[in-house]
């Protein structure tokens, strides 16, 4: 009887994680959604950072946090004593490889820390979502970014669990940058595969983090694009928000009062929702100035790294006869760390094609009839068409993100990172 009720309780616990994660992966954005989708998760399991306050719980995290770094310290040891003995190439090129992925990953953590509350910063923004409710577009905008950063999330953590069930599967001992510094197997077997299977699986923390890294610059540049999209749409409904409040305010007063009112509230409504639209527009460059010098840290070192990894990692797979699960991980890891950059590039032209549109939105309004120069209100006039001009000035200028000026870290960087990392190739071919 006590092992049916164990049963029908394990099995109760098994159905409502199903109901939440169905819940999860399919429920819809609102006002209250963390676009950070599964931030908290990482957060957790790449040993940064736990919300639970339960002490035992937290005394055992804090172990975690410690041990999930064996196998980056394991990965550098392999590296030295490689490099040392004058291993193969095509050995000591994925050690180093593997080597470099762990340096690049925490580089990028350490400055995330670094620029932590830059970040607290951006991410509140982002999810406060206080303008364009009114606007029926703007709820679409960032539904559709929060539902790809959920698919992007999603696909990131069965990639994971992919690696580190095929990694603990095949086994440490075939992997050269994860073999142990020590070899008990001729007088402890269970010993060896028991720290061997423990260091497999302790690469889901190291995994983890690397998506960690990845994902918080991903999410960022989603949302504040998604809010400069909405900002545009802002500018866009200018002349139907004026007219709605001048037509507000004229029904309060005498018929007899309405037309010699109207143009003095017009100029004035105008004056005040472009003042607003355009406070916006600084707020969102301000918080993406926050987090600019993180970003831009990232992207540089995301760019050279890539190269690296993409050389060494085809390098590597190309003196491979057959096709295993062991190549199947160094493919994976290549085409993660493509992706990787692709997505950051593509994101970076997105969220400066959504800085355009408020001036393209603001140039398409109907100003040349809307706008008629009266002698009565010739200041009002002048104010409005000098802050069109500098918004439209404002909005085709570059957004900062060059890698601290060194180049645009735009989809055409990508495609000429591609060229550079096929001439590294073929000059690591004439070694291997």
């Amino acid at each position: 009887m006590a092992s049916l009720h164990l049963a029908t309780r394990l099995w109760g616990s098994f159905q409502l994680w199903v109901v939440t994660l169905r819940g999860t992966l399919t429920r819809e954005l609102n006002y209250s959604t963390d676009l950070f989708f599964g931030l908290d998760f990482f957060m957790a399991v790449a040993g940064v950072r736990l919300k639970s306050q339960n002490g035992t719980l937290r005394r055992c995290w804090n172990v975690y946090r410690w041990i999930i770094h064996l196998p980056g310290i394991v990965i550098c040891w392999n590296a030295i004593v490689f490099v040392k003995r004058h291993e193969q190439l095509e050995v000591v090129l994925i050690t180093l490889e593997a080597t470099m992925t762990i340096v690049v990953t925490v580089m990028r953590m350490f400055l995330l820390r670094w620029n932590y509350k830059s970040f607290v910063e951006v991410k509140n923004y982002v999810n406060r979502r206080c303008f364009g409710r009114n606007l029926g577009p703007s709820l679409g905008v960032r539904s559709r970014a929060f539902d790809h950063v959920r698919i992007i999330v999603t696909g990131v953590i069965i990639l994971i669990f992919f690696l580190v069930a095929t990694v603990v599967h095949v086994g440490v001992a075939q992997h050269p940058h994860l073999k142990l510094p020590f070899d008990v197997r001729s007088t402890m077997p269970y010993v060896q595969d028991l720290c061997e299977k423990m260091l497999g699986f302790l690469t889901f923390g190291v995994i983890s983090l690397m998506s960690l890294v990845y994902l918080i610059d991903y999410i960022v540049l989603t949302g504040l694009a998604a809010e400069c999209k909405v900002i545009a749409q802002t500018f866009a409904a200018i002349f139907t928000t004026v007219e709605q409040r001048i037509q507000r305010k004229l029904d309060s007063e005498p018929v007899r009062r309405q037309n010699v009112n109207r143009k003095y509230y017009f100029w004035m409504y105008v004056q005040e929702e472009l003042g607003k639209c355009i406070t916006l527009h600084i707020e969102l460059l301000a918080k993406k100035n926050k987090i600019k010098p993180l970003l831009n840290a990232n992207f540089l070192i995301i760019y050279y790294s890539t190269v690296v990894i993409l050389a060494s990692g085809v390098a590597h797979m190309s003196k491979m006869k057959t096709v295993t699960l062991y190549s199947l991980q160094i493919l994976g890891h290549v085409l993660y760390v493509a992706f990787e950059c692709a997505t950051l590039t593509r994101m970076v032209n997105l969220m400066t094609e959504a800085n355009e549109s408020i001036g393209w939105e603001l140039y398409n309004l109907d100003w040349p009839e809307t706008l008629e120069c009266d002698a009565q209100f010739r200041e009002d006039y002048r104010s409005v068409r000098q802050a069109v001009l500098t918004v439209l000035e404002v909005a085709q200028q570059p957004l900062g993100l060059n890698c601290f000026g060194f180049f645009e870290f735009t989809q055409d960087r990508f495609w000429e990172l591609l060229n550079m990392a096929y001439n590294f190739y073929t000059f690591l071919r004439n070694f291997v």
